[in-house]
């Protein structure tokens, strides 16, 4: 899973410096049921699935069912964190399609998001070491919004250089929005990467566990 964040995040400064409506949620819901007509609803996981819908629609009771684990804001991120295989992160890649969709429908932002995998962010790191004429570079994702999927999942850097710590730390500062799914708990991504970024974790992110029984089982 990847994308390209130097188009993506110039795509988004542009698009983003014009006023556009809300997305509606009649919209979001009939791109959803069109282009993702398998993805699986169920009385176990719509609390949740419908959180994060209600999060990326802007709705002030996005926080209805009570899942978020600190105080809740639509002014931070999500971090959502829970049992490999129950949908995580397609449920973000749907919602960076339909917000890739209404982006050229409408250049609305809202629901727009560049998104690339720690390990693959950690591949392109090494591979701009390597080769001068690489365009990468880790700064380009100190700014906009930004999802990271499978945190934790990626090795450091060199084995001594934590290269998503050091991201999340930055954009922490920043108060850029960022989304994170992983299978780690809070407390293993605070233990990885530093109590500087453990402790920052409530202020940054809507924190939610996502339980349940793996679809590929």
């Amino acid at each position: 899973m990847t994308s390209f964040p130097l188009l993506d995040i110039a795509w988004q400064k542009k698009a983003s410096q014009r006023t556009h409506p809300p997305v509606s949620k009649q919209l979001f819901w009939k791109l959803f049921c069109n282009h993702f007509p398998g993805y699986q609803i169920t009385e176990e996981n719509q609390h949740i699935i419908f959180s994060i819908f209600r999060y990326f629609l802007q709705q002030s009771d996005f926080n209805e069912y009570g899942l978020i684990k600190n105080k809740p804001g639509l002014d931070k991120g999500l971090l959502v964190y829970g049992d490999y295989g129950v949908g995580k992160s397609t449920l973000f890649d749907a919602i960076h399609h339909i917000g890739r969709i209404i982006l050229k429908q409408t250049r609305s932002t809202q629901l727009w998001f560049p998104q690339i995998s720690t390990v693959h962010l950690l591949t392109r790191y090494y591979e701009s070491q390597q080769n001068k004429n690489s365009n990468f570079k880790l700064e380009d994702y100190y700014r906009g919004k930004l999802y990271l999927d499978d945190v934790g999942k990626e090795n450091k850097a060199y084995n001594r250089e934590e290269i998503i710590g050091k991201l999340l730390y930055e954009r922490h500062r920043r108060r850029l929005k960022t989304f994170v799914t992983t299978n780690e708990k809070p407390s293993a991504i605070s233990a990885r990467y530093g109590h500087h970024i453990g402790d920052r974790l409530p202020e940054m992110f809507n924190i939610i566990k996502w339980e349940g029984r793996s679809w590929r089982e």
